[in-house]
């Protein structure tokens, strides 16, 4: 039987200190680490929070890659409506392209245009057609 901690004893061991990379590469703690997560959970489930956040949280939820997106509003009334990148979007939405295809065709990161997306939908400019989702029972 093989002795792990004497084995681990005689293992190299790296001289650099890793911790600000393993902090990058795990990302922010999480909420349910947090000394007061309960709290922070009652605060997040109160009665206070932009109606525009719950339309787009449902939105994040109810999502498919196969929903077609068309502008809501007039074209004229966008550009006053929207910032240069949610602009970008709405020029490459053309009422026939699934999600999955601008994800494809539209070269920004899929979490980035979702959020985009998502937001535009939050706020009226973009309609989603879901009408095209496949049926499961």
């Amino acid at each position: 039987m093989l002795d792990t901690e004497a084995f681990r004893d005689r293992m190299a061991t790296l001289p650099h200190d890793l911790s600000e990379y393993a902090r990058v590469q795990t990302g922010p703690a999480s909420w349910s680490a947090h000394p007061h997560a309960e709290e922070l959970s009652a605060w997040a489930l109160e009665d206070h929070v932009d109606p525009a956040l719950v339309r787009t949280t449902a939105l994040l939820v109810d999502i498919s890659p196969t929903d077609v997106p068309h502008v809501a509003v007039p074209h004229a009334d966008v550009a006053q409506l929207v910032s240069h990148r949610e602009a970008f979007v709405v020029a490459s939405i053309n009422g026939e392209a699934t999600l999955e295809t601008m994800l494809d065709i539209v070269g920004l990161p899929s979490g980035e245009l979702l959020a985009i997306i998502c937001s535009l939908c939050a706020r009226g400019i973009v309609a989603l057609d879901r009408s095209h989702r496949l049926v499961t029972r």
